[in-house]
């Protein structure tokens, strides 16, 4: 028993233990990293990793969002599982490293690795702040009134599962549809020729079903998705296998139920060349209820 153990006895056998516990975080990034490169996490009726962590795996926001970065380091720079490995990077600096490497172009981004290797927190930042190219990130605060967060709130009851920027940049996106939308009208096109081309009509009769939400099921599950971010058209039978773009053959998914679809029709070496093997972060988020009412804050890309 531990209260049987000396002072010495004690301290060596956490010591074994904390080297246990880091080799166990570098498994569970092993099949994380599968997880997402696969998109399994679609199955299981989540549309990302962040939420097959949350969800599934029941992890904390703060514990799946530091452990979804990491994740998206190792795309910059493989590396970073060998350090962490060895100990020399943790989890905190992965997921920042994960922040710079997409905001910066970087040609040698080994050397900036193995300069944050064994550095504090602190330290960090300042590292990566002094080899950063883009400009500081602008701030923009927004304060809403109560009548405007009740229909907020109202809203977000038409979109399960979404935080408030989601449903905020579901609605900017889909002004900006309608925007495009009017403008095509207007402009006399000629008939596309393209077998991936889907007529208007065609496209307006799956949006008429589809009800603005994912059309994807989870085959563990059973539901329907529903997501209303980041939708697409995907075919059911690919254009590359002999696909038509017809109404029977096409349907309305997000862009996690997209993949996964093309996973499995097409295999993951081809989806990854046509997909690439990086992603786009979301904007960072922040929330704040004050006696104004409740405050947003999201952090943009400095111009």
């Amino acid at each position: 028993m531990i209260c049987k153990l000396t002072d010495n006895e004690l301290v060596s056998k956490i010591k074994i233990k904390v080297k246990q516990e880091k080799l166990i975080v570098v498994e569970v990034l092993n099949y994380l990293e599968e997880i997402d490169r696969r998109k399994v996490f679609v199955d299981y009726g989540t549309s990302s990793l962040f939420k097959f962590c949350t969800r599934i795996l029941k992890y904390s926001d703060a514990e799946a969002a530091i452990r979804v970065k990491t994740i998206h380091a190792l795309k910059f720079a493989p590396i970073i599982k060998e350090k962490i490995k060895d100990e020399a990077l943790n989890l905190t600096t992965a997921a920042s490293l994960y922040s710079f490497f997409k905001n910066n172009k970087i040609t040698n981004r080994f050397e900036v690795v193995n300069k944050v290797c064994g550095r504090s927190a602190r330290e960090v930042k300042d590292i990566l702040n002094s080899l950063s190219n883009n400009p500081l990130p602008r701030k923009l605060t927004l304060t809403l009134p109560e009548y405007l967060i009740k229909k907020l709130e109202k809203v977000g009851l038409d979109f399960e599962d979404c935080s408030e920027l989601e449903v905020i940049e579901s609605l900017i996106d889909k002004h900006l549809e309608q925007v495009e939308h009017s403008k095509a009208k207007r402009k006399p096109t000629k008939a596309s020729t393209s077998q991936r081309h889907i007529p208007r009509d065609v496209r307006e009769a799956i949006d008429k079903r589809a009800k603005n939400r994912c059309e994807g099921v989870s085959p563990i599950t059973g539901k329907r998705c529903n997501s209303r971010v980041s939708l697409e058209y995907d075919h059911l039978r690919p254009i590359a296998l002999g696909g038509e773009s017809s109404k029977e053959n096409l349907r309305k998914l997000c862009k996690g139920c997209n993949q996964r679809a093309g996973v499995k029709a097409l295999g993951l070496h081809k989806m990854a060349q046509r997909t690439g093997t990086e992603t786009t972060p979301s904007i960072p988020f922040f929330m704040e209820n004050t006696e104004a009412g409740l405050q947003y804050s999201f952090i943009m890309p400095g111009r």
